[in-house]
């Protein structure tokens, strides 16, 4: 038997196992070990800052379900006529359009975290995304048209204007566009005579998998590949601190180490990075500057919710010290006063009810939740089910009462700012008055032994590490390359 069987896919009862066949069953093999490599690898990298945001489950249900469908085609042709018709007609009835619609609903991710970022910056509502109706009973070649066609071209259209740093635009944009081709060549292969004798050989379901191939590596490679360049960048970071620090103490100057109050260079390195104390300024100036590197982080890197956090914990350390130094109430009544804003923060920023939660190592995460479930738990028991955020600002912050809150609000206090308009209701202030009322869900609370002004600062040290690492440096370049742009 040469490299082909003249009579190619005949539906007859033999096996096609020429050469053609078996490049197929080699190449589905081979694809699916490397698939599930991929799979496993980005699963373990879930919890890395880049990949949380991307919703990679259901990116992983998307990429395995489509892959059921592409590893059944591929042994179409070696198995000849034992694989039966209405066995082909059940599997792209049930596996294309639910793998397609995973997948354009993995899509979304985008959208819904740009909008979530974006309700920081805006004075609209924020209001949950309306999840689109699934339509399972539509003959799935106009189901997977309607996703390809329909669904698709609109998101793209609504995406048009974001422009992150990770490419995810880009990357959405190309897997969406992969998929186009795959349903007319069909339909050409079905209903077309011109086609007869490739499909022989190239069976009309066929042509949707390179565009699947493509849009499965894309899923799949491009949050792995993100999260490479950004150890790669850390390391290079790290080695620049240890070679600075090394010089620091050798005590070698000049020429070799420049050191400036915007940027430090290590020679040799090749890489400019820009030290932390400039974040630690931006953070405490709460100027343009900050405003600035806010909207940064809002609208490219999608981690606001990280300097909402840093910012909220700064105000509340200054209040603890300013309520303590003024001592109105008893000791007491102020350590449960600053313990509702904790908790606040904890409900809004770290734990389950969060909408963004921000990222943190798991020990810190369980020492936070021995200090502060408790009685997040009694406060989310005394709110009503439905829990919708009705700030004009941020959905991270609760002026609005989204928990339905009863008489005792969270209510805003907002940043010195000469701009009043602008995105800075980002820490809570508590009346005393409200903690002598019974029907407060705290009050007489037991505030934990362990609760003090420091109970954030692990969180604190670890969000602002990770937001100098990578946001506040892309900031920094892009602040450069602008300069460099308008003097040019």
């Amino acid at each position: 038997m040469g490299f082909v069987n003249p009579g190619g896919h005949d539906f007859k009862s033999n096996f096609n196992l020429d050469g053609w066949g078996i490049l197929q069953l080699a190449f589905d093999t081979i694809y699916t070990l490397l698939l599930l490599v991929l799979c496993g690898i980005l699963w373990k990298q879930r919890d890395h800052p880049i990949i949380r945001m991307r919703k990679i489950p259901m990116a992983i249900a998307a990429v395995l379900v489509l892959h059921v469908y592409l590893f059944l085609v591929l042994i179409v042709y070696p198995l000849n006529g034992r694989f039966p018709c209405n066995a082909e007609f059940w599997i792209m009835s049930i596996y294309l359009p639910i793998g397609i619609g995973l997948f354009q609903a993995q899509n979304q991710q985008l959208l819904l975290i740009s909008r979530g970022q974006q309700a920081l910056l805006t004075k609209d509502n924020y209001k949950p995304i309306p999840r689109g109706k699934s339509f399972w009973q539509a003959p799935s070649i106009i189901w997977q048209a309607a996703w390809n066609f329909i669904a698709g071209p609109y998101l793209l259209w609504k995406i048009r204007m974001i422009r992150d740093i990770y490419n995810w635009r880009l990357q959405t944009t190309l897997a969406i566009l992969a998929g186009l081709p795959g349903t007319p060549l069909w339909l050409a292969a079905i209903y077309s005579d011109k086609l007869n004798g490739i499909s022989k050989y190239w069976g009309p379901a066929m042509w949707f998998l390179p565009g699947l191939i493509t849009m499965q590596m894309i899923t799949i490679v491009s949050p792995l590949w993100e999260v490479y360049k950004g150890k790669k960048r850390a390391q290079i970071l790290n080695q620049d601190l240890e070679n600075f620090d090394k010089k620091q103490r050798n005590g070698v100057t000049g020429a070799n180490v420049s050191v400036t109050t915007t940027s430090t260079k290590t020679k040799g390195s090749g890489s400019s990075r820009v030290p932390m104390k400039s974040m630690e300024e931006c953070l405490k100036d709460n100027g343009l500057e900050w405003t600035a590197f806010f909207h940064f982080c809002t609208t490219k890197t999608f981690n606001g919710e990280n300097l909402v956090f840093l910012d909220k914990t700064n105000k509340f350390k200054a209040e603890w010290r300013r309520l303590f130094n003024l001592r109105k109430g008893s000791y007491d009544n102020i350590r449960l006063q600053m313990f509702r804003t904790a908790v606040h923060i904890y409900l809004t920023l770290i734990w389950k009810t969060a909408q963004y939660p921000i990222n943190i190592p798991s020990h810190i995460s369980r020492d936070l939740a021995a200090l502060f479930q408790e009685a997040a738990t009694v406060v989310a028991a005394s709110r009503p089910p439905i829990a919708r955020s009705a700030s004009n600002v941020t959905p991270w912050d609760e002026p609005a009462d989204p928990f339905n809150a009863g008489d005792h609000p969270l209510r805003p206090m907002l940043r010195q700012s000469s701009d009043k308009g602008s995105a800075t209701e980002l820490i809570t202030e508590l009346d005393l008055a409200t903690l002598e009322d019974p029907s407060d869900p705290l009050n007489g609370h037991h505030v934990p032994v362990l609760f003090d002004d420091r109970c954030f600062d692990a969180a604190y040290n670890s969000i602002k590490h990770m937001m100098w690492e990578q946001p506040y440096q892309d900031f920094m370049k892009s602040k450069r390359s602008s300069a460099a742009s308008i003097s040019a």
